[in-house]
């Protein structure tokens, strides 16, 4: 069953996902359907098994930004389709996008379901084997985002990861301060501000602005005999600091795979820094707001957050 993770989130239960099929897609509302459990937080997933058919994946968004990316994601993902991303890693189709209903005051939408293992748990099953196909391929697929020309994708703004580096940092100095967060108790508080404050280095440097998928994370990286297959969850995605996308060096990576990743996207040091602190960011809120949650996104956090420190 679909459990709220956050306070004040609509139903996403299984009688909603019936009610809004059987309103817009009755042919499938009495199909097979199972709750995907997953380390996402954004929207709640249901996989629907349809008699001759391929799976879909009906996803009803859980939070404020995630029911304004409903509309933007669908954007996107047709148009990375069409772009040279397409030749180099499979992104999910669009099935339908759902209207607000009486049960669900907001759109929703039915993907393609794409098998695959997410990043984390592909790299459990294969034992510590050195994956550097999937460094390569991780990289590829980064650089190929950064070219694509993608229409009405909003900016990275100040505070943001993949917006300036300044006012990031003020950010990610009140999740460490601020007493709601009680971040002594989860991190090694001192190890993260002396990381974050290495990367004052790069502060006035240049910096590739380009698209961004914006949450490479290893449960958005579904990999097939260690290869890269797929990448989903683009209702994140947008304009902004490159760098951004880097992520999948500190959140998927071991040390070497990662000097394949980084050679392969051509990454100067500058671009680096600020990569490796906007994922630090990233990971610092998802530990301090999910792990009091007991969601598994808190973990997969800790681990990039654990790695981040150990890096070089």
């Amino acid at each position: 069953m679909s459990e709220p993770i956050h306070d004040d989130e609509p139903d996403t239960s299984e009688s909603v996902v019936r009610a809004l099929l059987r309103t817009e897609l009755p042919a499938w509302a009495e199909s097979p359907l199972e709750y995907v459990k997953a380390s996402g937080t954004d929207n709640a997933m249901w996989r629907l098994s349809i008699d001759g058919g391929a799976d879909v994946v009906v996803r009803l968004p859980r939070r404020p930004d995630a029911v304004d990316g409903v509309l933007a994601e669908v954007s996107v993902l047709e148009q990375v389709r069409k772009a040279r991303l397409g030749q180099v890693v499979q992104t999910p189709k669009v099935r339908h996008v759902g209207h607000p209903h009486e049960r669900f005051p907001h759109h929703w939408s039915v993907l393609e379901w794409i098998d695959g293992t997410d990043a984390w748990t592909a790299r459990r099953d294969l034992d510590g084997r050195n994956l550097s196909g999937l460094a390569a391929g991780l990289a590829a697929a980064v650089v190929a985002i950064s070219t694509c020309e993608v229409e009405g994708v909003r900016e990275r703004g100040a505070g943001e990861r993949g917006g300036p580096l300044g006012p990031l940092l003020e950010r990610l100095d009140w999740w460490l301060n601020s007493p709601e967060w009680n971040a002594a108790n989860l991190m090694d508080v001192g190890a993260v501000g002396r990381l974050a404050s290495a990367a004052l280095e790069a502060i006035d440097e240049p910096v590739v602005h380009g698209f961004v998928h914006g949450d490479l994370i290893a449960g958005n990286l579904l990999v097939d005999e260690g290869r890269l297959r797929a990448i989903i969850d683009w209702g994140g995605a947008g304009r902004g600091d490159t760098a951004q996308d880097l992520a999948p060096a500190w959140a998927v990576l071991t040390p070497a795979e990662r000097s394949v990743f980084k050679d392969a996207v051509d990454a100067d040091d500058a671009a680096w820094m600020r990569g490796r602190v906007f994922e630090l960011a990233h990971a610092v809120s998802g530990v301090l707001y999910y792990t009091p949650r007991r969601h598994p996104l808190g973990d997969v956090m800790s681990r990039t957050l654990n790695r981040i420190l150990a890096s070089p």
